[in-house]
């Protein structure tokens, strides 16, 4: 007859409770870093995808204003250089290079998908636009166009600055 004792039987090899948090807290540290990296990533992406943007909408300020000189310049009436470019606060619409002195600084897309102020559209931007022109000397103009947006929580701000000059005497 066989007789079986109660013994301890040596180890079978398995984890014991120690060992399984360290290899879950492992496993957490390696799985959540690439997580909150591709957040901050997505994040950042969206945030120079609409820097862009301002970018290019500040420049086009800049650059409606070099038309209406240059405009004004070809026109045949040099001494009119400046005409249509008083000092003040602007809303631009690039489209029909027109500079309004509109409280709405809003930036709109039009059915194109064309970024654009002024009325008559209805689908607004997060962007906000202005040029501003001031008199610095006698045929000198100073150009500030400033767009301003906001990223999910991040806010900023895109200042482009251009000087027009009488370049005809």
């Amino acid at each position: 007859m066989m007789r079986h004792h109660n013994k301890f039987i040596a180890n079978k090899g398995g984890f014991t409770l120690v060992e399984t948090m360290v290899a879950l807290t492992v496993l957490l540290v390696s799985v959540v870093g690439p997580i909150s990296l591709i957040g901050n990533s997505l994040r950042n992406i969206y945030y120079v995808r609409d820097q862009m943007v301002a970018i290019n909408l500040a420049q086009e300020g800049i650059e409606v204003t070099r038309w209406r000189r240059d405009s004004n310049m070809l026109d045949g009436a040099p001494t009119l250089w400046d005409a249509g470019l008083d000092v003040g606060s602007y809303i631009v619409d690039a489209p029909l290079f027109a500079l309004d002195s509109s409280a709405d600084t809003k930036v709109y897309q039009d059915a194109a998908g064309f970024y654009r102020q002024g009325t008559g559209f209805t689908t607004a931007t997060q962007f906000l636009r202005t040029v501003t022109i001031e008199s610095v000397a006698t045929g000198e103009r100073k150009v500030t166009s400033t767009v301003t947006w906001n990223t999910g929580n991040d806010a900023g701000t895109i200042t482009a600055v251009g000087h027009l000059f009488n370049v005809i005497p």
